[in-house]
């Protein structure tokens, strides 16, 4: 539902709403970034991509999140602290690894059907968080390429025609409110309490 309405907001604003901005020829295009880890198996897959919890994790211990106070510099262990989180955290932990693109290629095809039917131009895959190894991020990046790549990309000349359209004004977007899909972290990712909360 996000990516649908964010495509139609970021398309309909190019296509009515554009005052220019630059000399040169814009080239409009969305793009959607995803933890990712392909493997055979969606248990395969999360096990390797357990690293995406700690990027997340990171991300919201020093984010400028609503009412935490961001630590000091050169103050915190952030392995530690993250497994310290893991260990009180285990369901949340877990749930976190059940968005994005994480599975076997049966799943990732999956989510991508999804996604391509909002017609999101690309998707950057952030498969090189935490503690993987190189060999399990090529391993994903080649099973993705063998398996799951091949059904998107003969997709790919319809997009492009439907992108055509809306661009020439052929095809009229939906204007769908954004303003549910604003939150950067939704109820899957990882969680950190506030300092009050902390403090309870």
């Amino acid at each position: 539902d996000a990516a649908h309405a964010w495509v139609h907001a970021y398309y309909n604003s190019f296509v009515k709403r554009q005052e220019k901005l630059t000399d040169y020829q814009t080239n409009p295009n969305i793009a959607l970034v995803s933890y990712f880890m392909c493997a055979e198996t969606d248990e395969e897959a999360r096990r390797r991509a357990e690293g995406a919890t700690f990027f997340q994790f990171a991300l919201r211990y020093y984010g400028a999140s609503s009412g935490r106070k961001r630590p000091d510099p050169y103050t915190v262990n952030m392995w530690e602290e993250y497994n310290a989180w893991k260990r009180a955290n285990a369901e949340q932990a877990a749930r976190a690894l059940s968005g994005g693109l994480i599975g076997s290629p049966e799943t990732l095809r999956r989510k991508l059907r999804r996604f391509e039917t909002s017609n999101i131009d690309q998707v950057i895959l952030l498969n090189q968080a935490g503690k993987n190894s190189h060999n399990h991020i090529s391993e994903s990046l080649e099973l993705f390429a063998k398996e799951v790549m091949p059904e998107f990309h003969a997709n790919e000349p319809a997009h492009q025609e439907w992108k055509r359209k809306v661009l020439a004004r052929e095809i009229e977007l939906e204007d769908i409110d954004t303003a549910p899909f604003k939150e950067r972290f939704g109820p899957n990712t990882v969680q950190i309490p506030t300092q009050a909360e902390a403090a309870e």
